[in-house]
């Protein structure tokens, strides 16, 4: 049986499913529609997945998406410095192998097959979903090591709500952040602004220098000023709820030398105008769902001998319909089109492409809720040729009170990039798509003792990427992309959090550590075989430590980074790292009004390290804010 004869087996079996007499809770309760679970929190169960909801993204408020999963994942962030780009990879794949999904829509970008993460404020959105593994299946292209699901949420009823920040810090680091709400039974307005400057003319330690002592430099080139608004606007009539969300955002910065040059010129401009349309529906025991998205970004880059302008245009509309056949069965279907322009110095024609998809999940559980298993699938068609199917199963058993063993195995992709496609000379039209198989198992415990909360969780996972697209000199000196790579990524991810509370006391400890070897099996270069993935550390956690007291409140954070190469042979390392981050608040309330007052220093120790070959990061660096909330 070919996968598309089980595509219609699972549609038309489920259609004629007799419709059970037990009731599902699909009704209007208290103004407040009930279903709201995401494709994630539906389908994909089985995955380990770690939530950060908007209470605990306050104490991010003035940062980025970058400092967020620093400090709260064990995907590893590869931060060129402050004011520059910052790419995420996780499980060890590479940059383009972690899909960034905003409103459900992917932000990575069509040519570069990769979303700067720095350049996504936290103030712009209420939660973040970090799914850990792949699922293509569910979300589509470049779902192979991971995916970051992030957006807005609004709750009708609740009249004006503001809230603001404003801070500076070392450097000339300054910013604001203002969050407007209005909502009433049937309506509801936000609005959300950023502005940050800086300078980051920060002194460091040139390691990289020859001789003893190590000279002390001054960072130069490395400004930054960004801002942007999100707006949104969403109607609610009966069962119905439409909406629109307005993303603006223009960031210019320096790029700054590296350590072996001595200065720069370069100056990028990063500009992005997103839109998205939505509308849901409930009838008995159906969710019906549409939605479409248009992306116009521009990415401008000039030095002294470079003016290069590009821009992306990307167009995706998707219908779904959720069917909760009973209590214990589900089924989500849905289709998927999308359209990518792109207008680049570096293309001799401006390349399109057109994509379309139709997915599917399954999912049954038992009646007493202790076993629970799903299937999902998807079939893309990309400029009218079919690629390989996307498959994913998933299993979680409650077997011991609270303690939950999940198992998920998948079928994976990423499709080339525009420039792996069409640069100009270059490019390579005939390549494939990366496809993966992922396999994860993994036991979880919540539990509640005498008012202590623990949650703990331990994952074991293997990923073999095949086709990986490696760009590589060919006979006549020229760098070209071939798919002649295969990848084995594999290690473990272990999570532990406390919570306490005792009268006015709060102390919440926790930690996350992962370990990954990720080595290439088969390759153009035999000396590379077995050897690991440059920027792909071994070792990565972070921990932290909050006490609280009445309306304040003492966070510490710690993160560390092991050894990374920064070559295939694995002959130049960079050292291991590990930074503390340090916060004090105090929260003051006046009637109507919350008033939090914030202190905090990064790095606090002052450590000497690079995340990335020869590009310096900074010693320790001050903030100081207030937050205005009512």
């Amino acid at each position: 049986m070919n996968i598309y004869s089980l595509i219609i087996i699972i549609l038309f079996s489920a259609a004629c499913i007799r419709a059970q007499t037990d009731s599902i809770r699909m009704s209007i309760e208290a103004d407040t529609i009930l279903i709201s679970k995401s494709r994630l929190q539906e389908s994909g169960g089985s995955h380990h997945a770690v939530h950060l909801d908007k209470k605990m993204l306050e104490k991010y408020s003035s940062r980025s998406l970058s400092d967020v999963l620093t400090l709260e994942s064990t995907m590893f962030v590869k931060n060129y410095g402050p004011g520059g780009i910052s790419s995420l990879s996780g499980r060890g794949g590479g940059a383009s192998h972690t899909a960034v999904l905003w409103e459900g829509f992917n932000l990575q970008s069509p040519m570069l097959g990769q979303a700067d993460i720095s350049l996504l404020p936290a103030i712009f959105v209420d939660y973040i979903d970090i799914q850990y593994g792949g699922e293509s299946a569910l979300f589509g292209n470049s779902s192979v090591g991971g995916a970051i699901h992030m957006g807005t949420k609004t709750e009708f009823g609740k009249g004006w709500q503001f809230r603001g920040n404003f801070y500076g810090g070392s450097f000339e680091n300054f910013g604001q952040q203002m969050h407007l709400n209005y909502s009433s039974k049937g309506y509801a307005f936000s609005m959300r602004s950023n502005y940050r400057s800086a300078k980051n003319n920060f002194p460091f330690r040139d390691i990289n220098a020859f001789g003893n002592p190590k000279p002390v430099k001054l960072q130069e080139n490395a400004a930054l000023e960004q801002f942007g608004l999100l707006q949104e606007h969403l109607f609610r009539i009966r069962t119905h709820q439409a909406g629109i969300k307005i993303w603006y955002q223009n960031s210019e910065r320096q790029i700054p030398p590296t350590l072996l040059n001595n200065s720069s010129s370069d100056l990028q401009q990063d500009a992005s105008l997103r839109s998205v349309l939505h509308w849901r529906f409930v009838s008995g025991k159906q969710v019906w769902k549409a939605r479409t998205a248009l992306f116009l970004e521009s990415l401008h880059f000039q030095n002294d001998a470079v003016n290069s302008l590009s821009r992306v245009l990307s167009s995706v509309t998707e219908a779904e319909n959720k069917w909760y056949i009973n209590e214990q069965q589900s089924l989500n279907t849905g289709i998927n089109y999308g359209f990518y322009k792109a207008l680049s110095d570096g293309y001799s024609l401006s390349p399109q492409q057109h994509r379309a998809a139709l997915f599917a999940a399954y999912k049954i559980r038992t009646k007493q809720k202790k076993l629970s298993g799903s299937i999902r699938l998807r079939e893309e068609m990309v400029d009218g040729r079919f690629i390989l199917p996307a498959v994913s199963l998933g299993t979680v058993w409650k077997f011991y009170k609270d303690l939950h063993f999940k198992i998920q195995l998948s079928h994976n992709y990423r499709l080339p990039t525009f420039n792996d496609l069409y640069w100009d000379i270059l490019g390579n039209t005939d390549l494939k798509p990366e496809y993966s198989w992922n396999s994860e198992m993994g036991l979880h415990l919540p539990v509640v003792i005498n008012k202590t909360q623990i949650k703990a969780g331990l994952t074991g996972f293997s990923n073999l990427v095949d086709n990986w697209i490696l760009w590589s000199p060919n006979q006549q000196g020229l760098w070209r992309p071939e798919n002649v790579e295969q990848v084995w990524a594999r290690g473990m991810e272990v999570n532990l959090s406390v919570k306490q509370k005792w009268k006015k006391w709060q102390l919440s400890l926790g930690t996350n550590y992962a370990y990954t070897l990720s080595t290439r099996t088969r390759g153009n270069n035999s000396e590379s075989i077995g050897k690991q993935l440059i920027y792909t550390p071994r070792h990565q956690a972070n921990a932290h430590f909050e006490l609280r007291y009445d309306k304040t409140t003492l966070l510490y954070q710690h993160n560390f980074t092991s050894q990374r190469y920064v070559d295939n042979l694995n002959t130049e390392v960079l050292p291991f790292f590990h930074t503390g981050h340090l916060r004090l608040s105090q929260q003051v309330k006046m009637k109507q009004l919350k008033v939090s007052l914030y202190f905090q220093v990064n790095n606090l120790f002052g450590a000497d390290y690079q995340v990335v070959s020869r590009r310096a990061m900074p010693w320790q660096q001050f903030e100081v804010g207030l937050s205005l909330g009512g």
